[in-house]
C-alpha cells in the first residue's frame, strides 16, 4: 500500500481540494482527527488484513474532498484483496483518471478483471469482463492529457510550416509532402485523443457496474419490463437519470434503466461506492 500524507485545504472553490503536507501542518477533521491521521489509520488496517476498516477510512477521506489517486489505489487494492472485484475495478478506474501513466494502477487493474473472470469461470465456466466502451477509450486510455496536448501543438507547427513552405516556396521541395502527409496524420490523432479524453465521443460519462447480476429494464421502474443483465466490472455509459434509476448503454450495446446503487461512475468527483 502506498503511503503519502494527505490534507484538505479549504478554499473559496466549487470542490474542496488536497495536498501533501506533513502530519504537523494536517489540519483537523470533525472529532478531532486529523485527514492525515485517517489515511495512516487506514493503511495500518491495510497491512493488517483489516480490509473493512481499511475501506472505511479511504472513503471518509473521498467523502471528504479528498480526490487523491493514492486514496483510490489504496481503496481498489483493499477491495482486491476483498475480493470485490467489480469495486476495485473502479477505484482503479478512478486513480488512473487522475494519474494517467501510472503503470502499476493499470497493472493491478488488468489483475483485478482477470481475476473476476477467473472467479466467475469457477461457477458458470468460461467468462469474461466488458472492458473499454469504444475503441478510442482502449487507444488512449494511458496516454496522458499533457502529452496529447504537446503532440497537437508539435504537429500543427510541422503541419502549418510545411504548408506555408509549399505555398511560397519557389522551389517545390518532395519531402515537403511527405511531412505535411505526417504532421496532419498526428495533429489528427492528437485531436481525437484529446476528444475521447474530454468525453465529447460519448453519450455520457463512463461507469462500471458494481453488483453481480444488474437487471435493466425498459424504463425506470422496478416493474417496467426486463430488457437483460450486465455483470459486474462490465463498463458502459450513463446516457439518462430519473431520481434513483439510471440509463446505461453498456459495451455490448444493450440499453436499459436500473438502480442508481448498483453503478459506480468513474470521474472520482462523483457519488463513491
Amino acid at each position: 500500500m502506498r503511503v503519502c500524507v494527505l490534507a484538505l485545504v479549504l478554499v473559496f472553490a466549487p470542490l474542496p481540494s488536497c495536498t501533501m503536507v506533513s502530519a504537523q501542518q494536517a489540519p483537523r477533521a470533525t472529532g478531532g482527527s486529523s485527514l492525515t491521521a485517517i489515511f495512516e489509520s487506514a493503511n495500518v488496517a491495510a497491512s493488517r488484513g483489516d480490509h473493512a476498516n481499511a475501506i472505511a477510512g479511504y472513503r471518509k477521506l473521498i467523502q471528504a474532498g479528498v480526490h487523491d489517486p493514492d486514496v483510490y489505489f489504496n481503496l481498489a487494492t483493499s477491495f482486491a484483496q476483498s475480493d470485490d472485484y467489480p469495486r476495485a475495478i473502479l477505484n482503479y478506474e478512478r486513480a488512473l483518471v487522475l494519474r494517467p501513466n501510472e503503470s502499476k494502477a493499470s497493472e493491478n487493474l488488468r489483475d483485478a478483471e482477470k481475476a473476476l473472470e477467473e472467479q466467475r469461470a469457477e461457477l458458470e465456466g468460461e467468462a469474461t469482463v466488458q472492458r473499454s466502451s469504444s475503441i478510442s477509450d482502449a487507444v488512449y486510455g494511458n496516454v496522458s492529457e499533457n502529452a496529447l496536448a504537446y503532440a497537437l501543438v508539435i504537429s500543427n507547427l510541422l503541419f502549418f510550416a510545411a504548408l506555408t513552405w509549399i505555398a511560397i516556396g519557389r522551389r517545390r521541395q518532395r519531402w515537403l509532402y511527405p511531412l505535411l502527409l505526417i504532421s496532419g496524420a498526428f495533429l489528427s490523432i492528437a485531436a481525437l485523443g484529446l476528444a475521447t479524453k474530454a468525453g465529447l465521443l460519448r453519450d455520457g460519462p463512463r461507469i462500471v457496474t458494481l453488483d453481480d447480476r444488474l437487471i435493466l429494464r425498459e424504463g425506470p421502474d422496478p416493474r417496467a419490463q426486463l430488457r437483460g443483465e450486465a455483470r459486474g466490472g462490465d463498463r458502459g455509459e450513463l446516457v439518462d437519470r430519473d431520481r434513483d434509476f439510471v440509463k446505461l448503454r453498456m459495451v455490448s450495446g444493450l440499453e436499459g434503466w436500473t438502480a442508481a446503487s448498483g453503478v459506480g461512475l468513474i470521474d472520482p468527483e462523483h457519488r463513491v461506492h
